[in-house]
């Protein structure tokens, strides 16, 4: 996989996919965090330190599934970016528009270039070669920067790489591909992952997987239950709740217990390599958020290389912890989960190919 540090960009036309889905409130439309668009600005910045003729973002924001939705439209991070970056920002809201201002020749070398939102396209859902086509059409590399969008076989995904001389890893995704494959397939022993949250479904290939290359995976949250629940055999590598809190809401499995909190932080405390992905319990109420903040707290004593991602996850730690106690926060979400699941992103087969 090539890196755009591979490649020359002086005086060529770019296109960026980007990651930058952030949140928004549903009332007002206000930007509830700008991570990631802080965190765009590292490949942006580097582009443009090494001359363009133009620079095309594609993003998306949202899932309109192929409609105009006027809240999902991506001029609402406009203001906010541009404070970021530190540079003009132009949208563009017709594909008729890139190839108009490709033929007249007369760019702004210093701004930004953004395509609306590109699930506003049907095709981008359905992987089309022929939106893909119309948007290439003049430009010479394509920087996949959308680790967290890198599991969606879409066409900005999948197709823009193909119709480009250049088809190469940002910043952004270089470092999230170097530390997820460092956990996962290069773990310092011995090596812990924590596996919570609600999405059983999701969750559990990437303990099948992890069972076969760490010393213990430590589940709990809904996962647990649903483990639980159903039966599920793994291996004695698999280290499930043996108690629940509150102790007269049992039933209800809310919470890892206390004597589940013991054996999950001796096992931290031995670790050189902690995954951590998703909540031990209904960390957003009090009496269910005491298993949530001791693992954590373990987490964060310990001098293991540490690895944490998930919505929910980092939604604990910015309520409870410190972002820097950790080596790396992933924000990819289902992409993460799917590459500890050991599976092919589709992202990085393109880049590949």
């Amino acid at each position: 996989m090539k890196s755009i540090k591979d490649i020359t960009i002086r005086n060529r036309k770019i296109i960026l996919r980007a990651g930058v889905n952030v949140p928004l409130d549903k009332e007002s439309g206000r930007i509830l965090d700008d991570s990631r668009l802080k965190a765009s600005a590292k490949t942006v910045n580097y582009i443009f330190s090494k001359k363009p003729k133009m620079l095309l973002v594609v993003a998306h924001l949202g899932r309109p599934e192929g409609q105009i939705v006027e809240n999902l439209s991506l001029k609402i991070l406009i203001p906010a970016w541009e404070k970021i970056l530190n540079r003009r920002i132009i949208l563009i809201d017709r594909l008729e528009r890139i190839q108009a201002i490709n033929q007249a020749g007369i760019f702004d070398k210093e701004a930004v270039y953004l395509l609306e939102n590109i699930r506003f396209w049907s095709g981008e859902k359905r992987n089309s070669k022929s939106l893909a086509e119309n948007i290439s059409k003049g430009f010479g590399v394509y920087v996949n920067d959308a680790f967290s969008v890198s599991h969606r076989n879409h066409c900005s995904i999948v197709q823009l790489p193909k119709f480009v001389k250049d088809a190469v890893a940002g910043l952004l995704f270089e470092e999230e591909y170097k530390n997820l494959s460092l956990a996962r397939d290069n773990p310092k022993k011995p090596a812990i992952a924590i596996i919570g949250g609600a999405k059983i479904a999701t969750k559990l290939p990437v303990i099948k997987n992890l069972e076969k290359i760490y010393d213990k995976v430590l589940v709990g949250g809904m996962v647990a239950n649903g483990v639980l629940d159903k039966k599920i055999k793994f291996s004695k590598k698999v280290i499930l709740p043996i108690d629940f809190s509150p102790a007269e809401k049992e039933i209800e499995r809310l919470d890892i217990g206390p004597l589940t909190a013991v054996a999950f932080r001796e096992e931290i405390q031995k670790a050189k390599t902690i995954i951590w992905n998703g909540p031990l319990g209904k960390f957003e109420d009090e009496e269910a958020s005491h298993g949530t903040k001791n693992i954590m707290r373990a987490i964060e004593e310990s001098d293991a290389f540490k690895l944490i991602g998930g919505g929910e996850t980092l939604e604990a730690v910015k309520k409870f912890g410190h972002f820097n106690q950790y080596n790396y926060v992933s924000e990819s979400g289902g992409a993460m989960l799917e590459f500890l699941a050991g599976k092919d992103l589709p992202g990085i087969k393109a880049l590949n190919n």
